[in-house]
């Protein structure tokens, strides 16, 4: 019976975190309780502290999960799109920008915690951890075994690219439907594609 608690235990954690995870990058950590949480994982606030000692221990585990999440996809598009780091690259980018409200991206949804005051320092070294991976996979691929591959420092065109992208998500997000978003969008992905 000890082994079928611990394993549901262990279950209910990784719910809380998958969930968590989820509601941070649609609402922000400020606006997600751990009510919120609980609720959407049909546990009473009560089982919360079997798990974490706060929301912030809680915010650093979401946020390394929303980014393994990201990275993972990442580096499926990678693995489907063309060779060359352009070709991978464009196909990224395309990929990145398509309006997609049911997976928001963990740089822009983490960002306002890991700059804020309230951020700790874990949960602030877990936004840098994975932003890094996700501006590595970007700058070169996934190495072929698929772990971390120790390629030379971004080149700056790639750091560039990167941040349009990513600029152009965000304002994406903000902006809906505004008749010059696409235009953006269009811009980032054919600026990448001339690579």
């Amino acid at each position: 019976m000890g082994r079928s608690s611990a394993e549901q235990a262990r279950q209910n954690r990784a719910r809380i975190v998958e969930i968590a995870s989820r509601l941070f990058r649609e609402r922000g950590v400020e606006a997600v309780s751990v009510a919120d949480i609980m609720a959407a994982a049909g546990m009473t606030v009560g089982g919360f502290y079997k798990h974490f000692a706060s929301k912030e221990a809680l915010v650093e585990e979401a946020s390394a999960f929303a980014f393994a999440d990201a990275l993972s996809l990442w580096r499926k598009v990678l693995g489907k799109t063309g060779r060359t780091a352009e070709e991978l690259r464009a196909g990224l980018v395309e990929r990145y920008l398509r309006p997609d409200p049911q997976r928001h991206c963990p740089i822009i949804a983490f960002a306002p915690h890991a700059a804020g005051k309230d951020g700790s320092a874990p949960a602030r070294e877990a936004y840098d951890k994975g932003t890094a991976a996700l501006l590595e996979t970007f700058s070169a691929g996934p190495a072929p075994d698929g772990t971390k591959s120790d390629a030379e420092p971004p080149d700056p065109e790639a750091l560039l690219l990167f941040a349009a992208m990513i600029g152009a998500r965000v304002l994406g997000e903000a902006a809906g439907d505004a008749p010059w978003v696409g235009a953006v969008r269009k811009a980032v992905v054919e600026a990448v594609a001339k690579r």
